[in-house]
């Protein structure tokens, strides 16, 4: 991998680029002509320049690595060469700031290759206890009610519902353990 070259004057305007950068690889200034523009004056490249591209790809691919755990800080440090060590610094705060952003955005596009399955979010559960029906006035049940906050492939956000009884919450905590255990 190269070194990454981040041209920009003021403080301000190195900081704007990183955020922009960043954007870029959570996919945010990909719909907007507007942002690119800025990210290109900033870095002082043309729109469409094949050093824009280069320096978007070596950025995307340099941060991907540092997320992933594949390159650590000193490493991260060592493709900005070319900026001070303020620059260096200011780089990994903001990557650092961003990474779970980053890191959903990751797991969006594993999720997308993998088939689509949902990604689960976060959980709710309810137990009831049912005490008659329409139909019978002394059944009694427990019921587990699931709901799944998830997203699919498409980033989509939707939810899950269903209901267990207890020998098959049972089951599902016994398969939980397994993996856990």
């Amino acid at each position: 991998m190269h070194d990454i070259i981040i041209k920009a004057v003021s403080e301000q305007d190195f900081t704007e680029a990183i955020f922009l950068l960043i954007d870029y690889i959570v996919e945010v200034p990909r719909q907007s002509q507007q942002c690119r523009d800025r990210l290109a004056q900033l870095l002082g490249h043309g729109t469409s320049s094949d050093e824009l591209k280069h320096t978007l790809k070596l950025f995307e691919a340099l941060v991907r690595k540092y997320c992933i755990g594949e390159v650590d800080e000193v490493r991260l440090r060592s493709h900005l060469a070319q900026l001070s060590p303020n620059r260096q610094d200011r780089v990994v705060e903001i990557v650092n700031l961003r990474r779970p952003e980053i890191a959903r955005r990751l797991i969006d596009e594993v999720n997308r290759r993998e088939g689509g399955v949902p990604l689960v979010e976060s959980f709710d559960w309810n137990v009831s206890w049912i005490m008659g029906s329409s139909s019978l006035a002394s059944h009694r049940k427990q019921l587990c009610t699931v709901a799944l906050a998830c997203r699919d492939g498409a980033a989509k956000p939707h939810t899950i519902s269903f209901e267990m009884g207890r020998e098959q919450v049972e089951q599902v905590i016994r398969e939980l353990e397994a993996v856990v255990g």
